[in-house]
């Protein structure tokens, strides 16, 4: 029973806990009084007189009953407002008992007979061993029990006197002694023992509140990312729309200098940006791994769309596997991964062949990405998943990347649970790749990565129907689909879009929608009004600047295609053009 409150100085909860632990051992006390009594009565049945047997059995009841009436008042009423009657009640109750121990050695002394007379002294030097255990948790109540219980007897020897008697009162005088140095020792290490406990406590108490501390902390920094991350991204967003149209309509070469420095700037900030973020978010522990088993050939096929193009501009061809596997894992966040290894290899490669392969080893599947690069030294294989730790780039060209990405690969892989690793041969290549347990569900590798899209034939143009609540947004994406000679219905909403499709009569062939609208409502909701209206699984694209996991599984649920902000125009571009050879074939 520990009645300590974290209110308490340490001084005052060894104290309450003293006298708490003190009454509750209080009935294994009565219980040595009982038994110690009943040997002494015994012994001395027939050596002292019935009557002074009587009386002293009579104050010895008495004593017992006080003190277990003061044992249930604890129980019931015990207070640490009161605790300083309760430590004057242990004392006194202590000393009552000393007081009938004490007249027991005047009134069960056998007056002739040397032998009862010792063992009536062992027999209250027995008493006070057997109870000094439990009076040394609080010393007052052993110093008011044990003198009061041998001082009567050893002035009695004292008295006597003789040899024999005197050494029984030297004996006497140093048990009594010994036992107080005892008792003192023990309720030192006792009261060390319960400050310690204390202290632990303390502890305790802070860590829990630095640990919720630390988790309201990381929750919001998790929101702020989330938020920062699509309010961040809008501008930069904008930035890029508007700089490729620049990049579209000027051909004065000063001025495409200007703008290629623009988009070399835009591109850099793009990239830190993402790598900060995603790179805070995993320390944060703001990203949850859920993992399902899943096909990987819809990821390749995604993968392809984004990084094949981005290859063959440096005369790089990526090879993709024929076969794909099951695996167990976050399909959001493998593709992280892979990207980061894609990025890589395209950046060190400058001509040759990238080839990602996907193999099963021992019911395990192994992902990896080979390219024909520069190869990385021996002696830098293991620092190139630090943060910013760069090869062959000391004047930290951008260009170059931010040495953040296999950083990012590194906590993401151990957030998932798969092993990854890497080898190397300078000036030959180098080989990324990434373990994952085999997918327990047989999943079709026939499965495409989105919905059968059913595209209007009745023009040759597309028609891109563009939903985004900030207007600057729209008049990017507005020129700049010009430009590729497009046409555009651009609105600020659902409801918007759906007057403007009305006016023109014409259903469209395209949905680009930000994922963040006006009035609570998302790009899901505008997919999901439009698909209701013409009832066609209507190719859909979702751009975001959310980073929270669940809005980003809630999108990627749909099997609609997801960029996140800001997106660049070669990416728009790809996709549309994903989106007309789609078209072609189905006619």
């Amino acid at each position: 029973m520990t009645v300590a409150t974290t209110g308490e100085t340490h001084e005052n909860k060894v104290l309450i806990e003293q006298v708490t632990i003190l009454f509750e051992s209080m009935l294994s006390l009565l219980l040595i009084n009982l038994l110690v009594s009943a040997c002494l009565i015994i012994g001395l049945w027939n050596v002292v007189a019935l009557e002074s047997i009587l009386i002293w059995v009579g104050l010895l009841l008495l004593m017992l009953t006080v003190r277990m009436i003061l044992y249930f008042n604890f129980k019931k009423q015990f207070d640490i407002k009161r605790l300083l009657i309760f430590r004057l009640l242990l004392v006194l109750g202590s000393g009552f008992a000393g007081i009938v121990w004490g007249l027991g050695g005047l009134l069960l002394f056998p007056e002739a007979k040397l032998e009862y007379q010792v063992f009536l002294l062992f027999a209250l030097m027995a008493m006070i061993t057997g109870s000094a255990y439990s009076l040394s948790i609080y010393t007052p109540t052993f110093f008011a029990f044990a003198p009061l219980t041998l001082l009567p007897i050893t002035i009695q020897l004292f008295i006597i006197g003789g040899n024999v008697h005197y050494s029984l009162v030297a004996l006497s005088i140093v048990f009594l002694i010994a036992k107080s140095s005892f008792n003192l020792k023990i309720n030192k290490t006792l009261k060390r023992s319960l400050n310690l406990r204390f202290e632990n406590h303390d502890l305790i108490e802070k860590l829990h509140l630095q640990k919720t501390e630390a988790e309201r902390a990381n929750h919001a920094k998790s929101k702020f990312l989330a938020d920062a991350s699509h309010d961040l991204r809008q501008p930069l967003y904008s930035l890029s729309l508007f700089t490729a149209v620049l990049d579209e309509s000027t051909k004065d070469p000063k001025i495409r200098k200007i703008v290629d420095q623009i988009n070399v700037s835009v591109d850099a900030l793009k990239n830190l940006f993402d790598a900060l973020l995603d790179i805070s978010k995993l320390d944060a522990g703001a990203v949850e791994a859920q993992k399902v088993d899943f096909s990987v050939q819809p990821l390749f096929e995604k993968l392809s769309n984004a990084f094949d193009m981005q290859a063959l501009e440096k005369g790089i061809i990526i090879k993709w596997p024929r076969r794909s596997c099951s695996v167990t894992s976050e399909a959001y966040l493998l593709e992280q991964i892979l990207r980061n290894y894609l990025e890589n290899a395209i950046r060190y490669t400058s001509e040759g062949i990238i080839t990602v392969e996907c193999k099963l080893i021992a019911e395990m599947v192994v992902i990896s990405v080979n390219d024909t690069g520069i190869g990385i030294h021996q002696d830098d294989l293991q620092n190139i998943f630090t943060e910013f730790h760069q090869l062959d780039n000391a004047e930290r060209d951008r260009t170059k990347g931010l040495g953040l990405g296999l950083a990012i690969v590194d906590r993401t892989a151990r957030l998932l649970g798969h092993d990854i690793s890497v080898t190397s041969d300078l000036g030959i290549g180098s080989t990324f790749s990434i373990k994952l347990k085999q997918g327990e569900t047989a999943i079709s590798e026939e499965r495409s990565s989105a919905k059968e899209n059913t595209l209007t034939d009745s023009d040759d143009c597309l028609l891109i129907a563009i939903v985004d609540d900030e207007k600057i947004i729209r008049e990017g994406i507005l020129q700049l689909f010009q430009m590729w000679d497009y046409e555009i219905v651009a609105a600020a909403s659902s409801n918007d879009l759906m007057g403007q499709l009305d006016q023109i009569g014409r259903q469209p062939d395209v949905l680009i929608t930000d994922y963040r609208l006006a009035d609570n409502l998302t790009g899901i909701d505008v997919i999901t009004a439009l698909h209701s209206k013409y009832q066609q699984d209507i190719p859909a694209l979702i751009v975001t600047g959310d980073t929270d996991q669940k809005q980003i599984k809630k999108m990627n649920a749909g099997q609609w295609h997801v960029l996140h902000k800001p997106v660049s125009a070669a990416k728009l571009r790809t996709f549309l053009r994903s989106v007309q050879k789609t078209e072609a074939m189905a006619k």
